[in-house]
């Protein structure tokens, strides 16, 4: 069945024993703490879920996490998903050290909104709750929590719950819901088996949906997981939704050794690395930090160990703002605008967070370059143009795929084709699926043209090369030949031969009198040769041209479709047309297969030019050699262009 289910997420923050359990419990009539030991001992120890019924009949989703200092990394699991917070401040103990760290962490991961909840006001007189009120107020000045309302309630005695029951439904309300387009990425909370079912994971979808039969991939595992079923909210839905607390059933994926941390995601839309580029801001209450300073990475559900790489300073103060790289001990996913945590290794404490700029793989980097690269990065912004625009920069005469544009602005491919069509600093080559700036397709150009004329230097009257002979480069590499040779085939001004070679038109200008002279002669001995062609030397002998005056000629000759190059001699190409044709008449009388005799016979040749004749016409696509059999190739287009030519 489908579920209403209003796609925003609020989740707990506060000191341990604050009565954040019990706070939910009495809004929901849901027992988050699930394990045994949580309720033995009292103490929230890992992630709880439970519903609260809207007053249209929807549910909204309620995560209660951890208070106690050892389970931090718990609370930030929970807390990377949610949209809305209640931070519950105990009236009679008012703020308490993870009350601090945990709004630090609801503002770094710049959560939303949320409302202040002052609980077991039964237990403290006026006063005592009016002081833990101003603690507390003057705790989130600054902060995401700054404007949130103050409600005070007592669990025990229900006095505030309906209240804070309505604000927190108006709050939850007033909040734009996750966006359900987009790639499908749900970071695992949750891994466990049940009867039947097999293996489920559960967690918070950040975009996209998902619906029964699909495929996953576990990142960073790389492995597929079929989705046999979904549950949200205490029932079986339909899909799984962006802003939904949710359970796949996977069972693929017991053998894989899936846990907390890891991503599951529609297959090929994100990657994973173990370098994470940031922007990152230090809390007021950090120490300062020095460069490789062995840090915890928090992001989605995941922390990794690994060192802080500061690359324009040595170290840092309280309260800055910089980029930075981290460089991890194991592979996490994530996505470019993903917020994160920092904490230290050792004492293990919150000293920043932010904004993921970039995914990559650990490797040899310049500090001061990488550090400049990324403030390019920043000033990009979140705006999709500007980003477009940085990665094509950074990327520079090779462009990018569409896929890799795509996977780094987590935009889906036709988005990022719209985008590129309104753009004109962009161009697109479509058979690659490639974007470059128009910039370096115009220079690309031009030092393309100007490696043509340097090839062709010693040949002036030649036009063409072969297309392997166009050298890469640092500014000219092969994404960009390839480009810049079909924008120009578009536009009529190269043409593409039938073996490898590309010919300029815009170089076919008229020759001078007496070169055109020379080129006649050549031409019309080619030709009244017939199928005793002359070579090289005869050729020389009979127009009085030798070296590269008389290869430019030839070559020109080739360019224009006058002469073709057949072993060591030059035919007339109307001779070499007759024997394609002599060729294929030969082969339809005998079955598609070619009688050599015969053909020998009918052009009157020797041996000595009917072998290179018949390797050419293999070349040229006519006929094949197998087994040494000579047989006609019926399908080939050069068939199909003698035969229309009949």
């Amino acid at each position: 069945m489908a579920r209403s289910i209003h796609p925003v997420v609020v989740g707990t923050a506060g000191h341990i024993d604050h009565g954040k359990s019990s706070l939910v419990k009495a809004l929901t009539g849901i027992d988050p703490d699930r394990l045994k030991e949580e309720k033995l001992r009292g103490l929230t120890i890992d992630l709880g879920f439970a519903r609260m019924k809207l007053a249209d009949g929807r549910l909204l989703g309620l995560v209660d996490v951890p208070g106690h200092e050892r389970f931090v990394r718990n609370m930030v699991a929970g807390s990377t998903g949610i949209d809305l917070a209640l931070l519950i401040v105990a009236a009679d103990d008012g703020v308490m050290p993870q009350t601090v760290e945990h709004v630090d962490i609801l503002d770094l991961l710049q959560v939303r909104g949320g409302l202040i909840v002052m609980t077991k006001i039964d237990m403290v007189d006026e006063l005592l709750v009016e002081v833990a009120e101003e603690e507390v107020r003057e705790l989130v000045k600054g902060t995401v929590l700054e404007r949130a309302e103050v409600v005070r309630v007592s669990s025990v005695t229900g006095d505030g719950i309906d209240v804070l029951r309505q604000k927190l439904e108006r709050l939850a309300m007033s909040v734009e819901p996750r966006q359900h387009h987009g790639p499908f990425r749900m970071p695992i909370q949750r891994v466990f088996s049940l009867d039947g079912i097999g293996t489920v994971v559960t967690g918070i979808p950040l975009s996209g949906t998902v619906s029964p039969g699909a495929e996953l991939e576990i990142l960073p595992l790389g492995q597929r997981v079929k989705v046999r079923g979904i549950h949200a909210y205490g029932g079986k839905v339909d899909e799984a939704v962006a802003g939904h607390s949710t359970a796949l059933s996977v069972p693929d994926a017991k053998e894989l050794g899936v846990h907390r941390g890891m991503v599951a995601a529609e297959p090929g839309a994100f990657r994973s690395g173990d370098a994470i580029d940031v922007d990152l801001t230090l809390t007021g209450r950090a120490p300062r930090l020095e460069h490789r300073v062995p840090v915890r990475f928090h992001t989605g559900t995941v922390e990794v160990r690994g060192q802080l790489l500061l690359l324009d300073r040595d170290a840092v103060q309280p309260g800055e703002q910089f980029v930075a790289r981290v460089e991890l001990d194991e592979p996490v996913a994530c996505h470019p605008g993903d917020r994160f945590l920092l904490r230290l290794q050792n004492p293990v404490v919150t000293v920043g967070g932010g904004r993921v700029l970039r995914l990559e793989h650990s490797g040899r980097y310049r500090r001061k370059e990488l550090g400049s690269e990324l403030l390019g990065l920043v000033s990009a912004g979140d705006r999709p143009e500007a980003r477009l625009m940085h990665e094509l920069e950074q990327a520079g005469p090779p462009g990018c795929p569409v896929d890799d544009l795509s996977r780094a602005l987590g935009m889906p491919d036709e988005d990022v084709l719209k985008l590129v069509d309104e753009l004109p600093q962009l161009e697109l080559h479509r058979r690659a699926m490639r974007v470059f700036l128009k910039k370096h397709v115009a220079d690309g150009e031009t030092e393309l043209l100007q490696s043509v004329d340097r090839m062709l230097a010693r040949r002036p009257a030649a036009a063409s090369i072969q297309r392997a002979a166009l050298r890469t480069t640092r500014t000219l590499p092969q994404s960009m030949v390839d480009f810049v040779v079909d924008r120009l085939q578009e536009a009529g001004r190269v043409r593409a031969g039938q073996r490898g070679q590309i010919l300029f038109l815009d170089r076919l200008k008229p020759l001078p009198p007496e070169q055109q002279r020379h080129f006649d002669q050549l031409v019309s001995n080619c030709d009244a040769s017939g199928f005793r062609p002359p070579d090289l030397a005869e050729l020389a002998a009979a127009v009085g041209l030798q070296g590269d005056a008389l290869m430019s000629l030839l070559d020109r000759a080739q360019d224009e479709g006058l002469v073709d190059k057949v072993g060591d001699h030059y035919y007339g190409s109307r001779t070499v047309q007759a024997v394609l044709r002599a060729v294929r008449r030969n082969c339809l009388a005998n079955g598609e297969v070619l009688d050599i005799p015969k053909l020998r016979d009918e052009l009157d040749t020797s041996r000595k030019y009917l072998i290179p004749l018949l390797e050419h016409v293999d070349a040229l696509g006519l006929t094949v050699l197998r087994g040494g059999v000579r047989r006609l190739l019926p399908s080939s287009d050069l068939n199909r262009q003698l035969a229309a030519g009949e």
